[in-house]
């Protein structure tokens, strides 16, 4: 049991994909992968600025190089948003 860990860590991580996160920015994004070096820190798509309350040109962004911070986990409903258009899907 102790060999998948790691593997349930990576594959899945403590935000797993397709996570809505509020950054610290005010704007929100979606995780589209873990980071490989902070499983804190995962990589996403940002696509929407809550203090505009509007959509905002897509920009993909690793957390794990510090440029903002998770603030919390966010509801898509609360947006109205439909995750699986944003991820493509």
């Amino acid at each position: 049991m102790r060999k998948s860990q790691p593997f349930a860590k990576v594959s899945i991580g403590i935000y797993p994909n397709g996570t809505l996160l509020k950054l610290k920015s005010g704007r929100l994004g979606v995780v589209i992968e873990q980071s490989k070096k902070n499983l804190t820190t995962p990589i996403v798509k940002i696509f929407f600025s809550t203090r505009a309350n509007a959509h905002i040109p897509v920009e993909i962004l690793d957390l794990s190089k510090g440029t903002d911070n998770i603030v919390n986990v966010e509801d898509p409903l609360k947006w109205q948003l439909d995750i699986n258009h944003v991820q493509g899907i």
